[in-house]
């Protein structure tokens, strides 16, 4: 599907079917919540993910991961680590993360 010159990936019925964010450090298992998109630091810029999004593995970077869960946006910092995309189930294996307050 084509609109103002950009190209879209997912299908209107992918874009509302949530896939599983697990965000886990050597330490502890932070989130494992059905989200319907993220925004992830990865070692070259952020990567949005929506449902639908292609296998993708990535060396994680130092910033702010931000997503959607149950329609409420929540963040946490991570830093070093990797990022998997594999069918609807993302995972993120960070060296140290942080939940924000707030």
């Amino acid at each position: 599907m084509r609109q103002r010159g950009v190209t879209l990936c997912q299908r209107p019925s992918e874009s509302r079917t949530p896939f599983l964010l697990e965000v886990a450090t050597p330490e502890s298992l932070l989130v494992r919540e059905n989200v319907t998109e993220a925004q992830i630091p990865a070692k070259g810029g952020y990567v949005g993910i929506l449902p639908g999004h292609a296998a993708l593995l990535s060396e994680l970077g130092e910033g702010k991961l931000s997503y959607t869960a149950e329609g409420r946006r929540r963040a946490l910092t991570v830093r070093g680590g990797w990022l998997e995309v594999s069918g609807d189930h993302v995972r993120v294996l960070a060296d140290a993360a942080q939940k924000e307050v707030g």
